[in-house]
C-alpha cells in the first residue's frame, strides 16, 4: 500500500474508530481444511487486512462436523473483536435450521461482521460417471436409489442440503459421503471412489482446469462466465435451488461495536483492492463488503430457506 493511500484512510477514520483497536493478533479461524473456498478467500485478504488495521491477522484452520467445532470455537471465545469465524451458512444459519444437541446458539452467540462474498455453486463429476449430462445422472439415480454418492465437508454442510434439495426436487437419491474438507473429497472424486459433489467453483477450478472432473450445472439462475457453456440447474427445469451462497466474518456475541465497524471498514476497503477482486473474478467469487446490519438481515432470511430440506429429509447432526 501506498503512502498517499494510508493517509487518506488514516483521515476518513474516526476518532472512535481508532480508539476501537485491539490488541494482539487477529485471528480468522476457518472452518474447513486448506483448499475450499473459504480458504481461498481468507489466505489473500489476511495481509491486507493486517495493512489496513495495523496488527497482526493470521488465518487458523479448525476443521470438523461441517464447520461446527470452529464455530463453537469462536461463539465460546472472549467477545474482543480478536477472534472471528470465516463462516458460510452451514456453521450459522444451517446450524440454526438444524438446532439440535448444539452447545451454542449459532444467531444468539454470533454477530454479524461483513458480508465478504456470494459464491456460485457447481454440481461435477468424477470419472466413475458416464453421464453426459446433470438429467441422465438424475435417470440413474432414480432407477438406482442410493447407489450414486456423493461427497460433502460433513452433515449440514451447504453441499448435503442443497443435494438434499436436489433429490427432493427431481426425486433422485443420491447417497451422502460426508468428509472433514473438500480437499480430502475432490481427491476420492478424481479417483473415482465417489460420483459427484456440489462445491463452491472455486474448490472445484483446479480439478476442473485440469480435466479431472467434469462440470453437469451451474446451482441457480445464472451461468457462470467462467463455464459458459455449462448449463443452470434452472435451465433443467429443476426449481428450489436458488439459494445465495455466502462467505462472511461473524464474531462472538457481546464484541463492542466500535470493534466490529473498524473490522467492517478495513473489510470494505481490501474489497476494493484491485489485485484481491483479481484473484476474485476467476474463483467466480463476487465481492460484497455489506456491514453488519445489511448482513444480518441475510443471516435473519436464511434459516428458514433450509428448514425444509432439513424438515423432508430428516437430516440430523447426530
Amino acid at each position: 500500500m501506498t503512502l498517499r493511500r494510508r493517509v487518506m484512510l488514516a483521515a476518513l477514520a474516526t476518532p472512535a474508530l481508532a480508539q476501537a483497536q485491539t490488541t494482539g493478533p487477529i485471528r480468522l479461524v476457518v472452518p474447513f481444511a486448506p483448499g475450499g473456498s473459504v480458504d481461498v478467500l481468507a489466505r489473500p485478504m489476511a495481509p491486507r487486512l493486517s495493512e489496513q488495521l495495523h496488527q497482526d491477522v493470521v488465518v487458523e484452520n479448525r476443521t470438523g462436523a461441517a464447520g461446527l467445532i470452529a464455530a463453537e470455537y469462536v461463539a465460546q471465545s472472549p467477545p474482543t473483536g480478536t477472534t472471528l469465524l470465516v463462516a458460510s451458512g452451514g456453521q450459522v444459519t444451517i446450524a440454526a435450521a438444524l438446532a439440535q444437541n448444539l452447545s451454542f446458539d449459532p444467531m444468539k452467540d454470533l454477530v454479524p461482521v461483513s458480508h465478504l462474498a456470494d459464491v456460485p455453486q457447481v454440481i461435477v463429476v468424477g470419472p466413475s460417471v458416464r453421464q453426459a449430462n446433470l438429467p441422465a445422472l438424475i435417470a440413474e439415480a432414480k432407477a438406482k436409489p442410493g447407489e450414486i454418492t456423493y461427497v460433502s465437508p460433513g452433515t449440514g454442510s451447504v453441499t448435503h442440503l442443497l443435494v438434499e434439495l436436489l433429490n427432493q426436487q427431481t426425486g433422485a437419491r443420491f447417497e451422502h459421503v460426508p468428509y472433514r474438507g473438500i480437499a480430502q473429497a475432490m481427491t476420492d472424486l478424481i479417483a473415482g471412489r465417489v460420483a459427484m459433489t456440489l462445491a463452491a467453483f472455486a474448490s472445484v477450478k483446479p480439478a476442473l482446469d485440469r480435466g479431472e472432473v467434469r462440470a453437469l450445472a451451474v446451482v441457480g439462475r445464472a451461468r457462470l462466465p467462467q463455464l459458459p457453456n455449462v448449463p443452470t440447474t434452472a435451465e433443467l427445469g429443476i426449481d428450489g435451488l436458488d439459494v445465495r451462497v455466502w462467505i462472511g466474518l461473524v464474531a462472538r456475541s457481546g464484541t463492542p461495536a466500535l470493534a466490529i465497524a473498524r473490522i467492517d471498514e478495513a473489510v470494505r476497503q481490501v474489497l476494493t483492492i484491485p489485485e484481491l477482486r483479481d484473484r476474485m473474478e476467476p474463483l467466480g467469487m463476487v465481492a460484497v463488503g455489506e456491514g453488519p446490519a445489511a448482513f444480518g438481515a441475510t443471516l435473519a432470511e436464511d434459516p428458514a430457506r433450509w428448514r425444509l430440506a432439513v424438515t423432508r429429509g430428516n437430516i440430523t447432526l447426530n
